[in-house]
């Protein structure tokens, strides 16, 4: 797997140890980088230079450029959709944003245009939506499927975007940061914001979401710190001061790792267990690093790492204790709110069997990721989720050496900071040595059967409140299509109507200029008539009778 880095060259390093594998430079070499991205499978690196043309990049057998867009002029910014590597999101400084077809060589979409430079762009997790940030702080929203108007989102008390990032896991969750140092995620189906707060004292330069808990997010900032922050109790879980600014942050696809980049050129590396220290660091660039990225990995790959099967690590005393604590809720600040301290693990945690990719997958260290529902590889992340369906090592019953930590219910020392430690990494030397005791117990064919029907459920249950989102958003917009239909209708009615009142009162002039056709006053005109008639006669009777007498 590879990271890689950007100022004005891109530079791909060997996870962890940061050796350069590739370096490339693009055709012109007038400034630092615009933007990367990396594809679905992780073969192809999308690059936008500071000028010139947007390049594509294959790293699958050996560094070479495939392709350079020519087709759209002063990219900006690019990125590849979520579902295909076919398509790619194109910003321009024109305000363009456009879907591009790499295989047909034509633009497949254009999108209304911005009112200003577009300098962010990304896909929402099943590419229903495109989002682009723009230079004078407005956030579009374009609907991918419906074509409807695009939403204008902004960052409160901000005329600015710095970083923008869409949620792998949650479609509808939108991510920018701002030059105030303010952070927002933006709920696109409602169009508002799910979570605001005021994270840095200087712009906030990089943002990440979790790659397997959808509500920790990490913010970098120029203020030499990065913070972590759980969206859905509203509050800041951990705040690490560095020496220098940060100016990139990324999630390694498992979430066990991240990694930051500074502006003297370093690469950092933190174990998601333990982020008060950097596990490894490289220096990168002689400048500053623009943007660091892990290299995508496919989903086959990473399960295919963890080969412990199922029969071999479940017994009926762990799903006894999966049963009894499905409903246990455990929020992700309970869990991340204190970290290890640099020090060497104790011997339980040294023998205890974790995942080998996931870390603190518990579902991958019992080999159940390819057998189990994606929601649960999601859910059992290293930063563990509200209403978690499987405990954490905390939760974790004694009874079971072979793969839990010692849990000591006597009173804590307070002389010693308290400790939460997740499921540490499977040993590949210990594994002869402990799989024959768990296999002791194997699980019978109708506790699987439940389980597997508990879960699915579970998951049936999201998918299907999902979907109502989906069709509660879809008909929202299918009714303002509608309304704004109807709209235009009567207006273009109106207009044609006092286009033809003007017409026949031209033609009244043209026939008779000098003829009065207000109908109210040729009405009173004739009543004053008979009243003056009725007058007279009275009048004539009036005088004839005295000339009688």
């Amino acid at each position: 797997m590879y990271i890689a880095s950007v100022s004005s060259t891109v530079k791909f390093h060997e996870f962890p140890n940061g050796n350069v594998i590739h370096n490339y430079q693009p055709g012109k070499v007038e400034g630092p980088i615009r933007s990367i991205s990396w594809s679905k499978d992780g073969n192809w690196l999308l690059v936008v230079p500071y000028s010139g043309q947007t390049e594509i990049v294959s790293t699958k057998d050996q560094l070479k450029l495939l392709k350079t867009i020519h087709e759209v002029n002063e990219p900006t910014s690019a990125c590849f959709q979520n579902t295909t590597k076919k398509n790619i999101g194109i910003g321009t400084k024109s305000g363009l944003v456009m879907i591009y077809d790499i295989k047909s060589r034509n633009v497949k979409k254009r999108f209304p245009r911005a009112s200003s430079q577009i300098t962010h762009i990304a896909f929402t997790a099943k590419d229903t939506h495109c989002v682009a940030g723009c230079e004078n702080g407005d956030v579009l929203v374009y609907n991918n499927v419906t074509n409807s108007p695009p939403a204008n989102l902004r960052v409160p008390k901000s005329n600015s975007i710095t970083s923008l990032k869409t949620n792998n896991l949650k479609r509808n969750l939108v991510m920018g940061g701002s030059k105030e140092g303010i952070i927002v995620v933006w709920d696109i189906n409602i169009n508002r914001s799910k979570f605001c707060a005021e994270a840095h004292k200087a712009s906030i330069n990089s943002v990440a979401f979790s790659p397997v808990n959808s509500d920790l997010i990490v913010t970098a900032g120029a203020d030499r710190q990065f913070c972590f922050y759980d969206i859905a109790d509203n509050k800041c879980i951990a705040s690490i001061s560095v020496e220098n600014s940060i100016t990139a942050v990324d999630f390694s696809p498992d979430g066990t790792y991240f990694v930051t980049a500074s502006q003297n050129g370093h690469v950092y590396v933190y174990d998601s267990r333990n982020i008060q220290e950097p596990v490894h660091s490289f220096l990168a660039h002689k400048s500053s690093i623009r943007h660091v990225a892990f290299q995508n990995v496919q989903e086959s790959n990473n399960s295919s790492m963890c080969s412990l099967s199922s029969e071999s690590l479940l017994t009926s005393a762990s799903i006894d204790n999966v049963t009894k604590r499905r409903t246990r809720s455990v929020r992700t600040s309970e869990i991340f709110g204190t970290f290890i301290p640099s020090a060497e693990p104790s011997p339980v945690e040294q023998t205890s069997v974790g995942s080998v990719d996931g870390g603190d997958s518990f579902m991958m260290a019992l080999g159940l990721d390819k057998n189990f529902t994606d929601s649960v590889k999601h859910n059992d992340s290293v930063f563990i989720k509200e209403n978690s369906r499987l405990p954490s090592i905390h939760d974790t019953e004694p009874s079971l050496p072979a793969y839990s930590l010692k849990v000591d219910k006597t009173e804590p020392d307070d002389s010693k900071p308290k400790q939460f430690s997740s499921t540490p990494k499977f040993n590949f030397q210990n594994r002869s040595e402990l799989s024959p005791n768990i296999a002791s117990n194997s699980l019978t064919t109708n506790e699987i059967k439940s389980i597997v029907k508990d879960l699915f459920n579970e998951e049936f249950k999201s998918v299907v409140s999902d979907l109502k989102n989906d069709i509660k958003y879809q008909g929202t917009h299918i009714t303002y299509q509608l309304r704004t239909m109807l709209l235009d209708m009567q207006m273009a009615m109106v207009k044609e109507f006092i286009k033809l009142e003007n017409y026949n009162n031209r033609l009244r002039e043209d026939i008779c200029p000098n003829v009065n056709y207000d109908t109210n006053l040729m009405e009173e005109n004739e009543r004053l008539r008979k009243h003056i008639q009725f007058l007279e006669e009275q009048l004539k009777n009036l005088t004839t009778k005295k000339e009688d007498e």
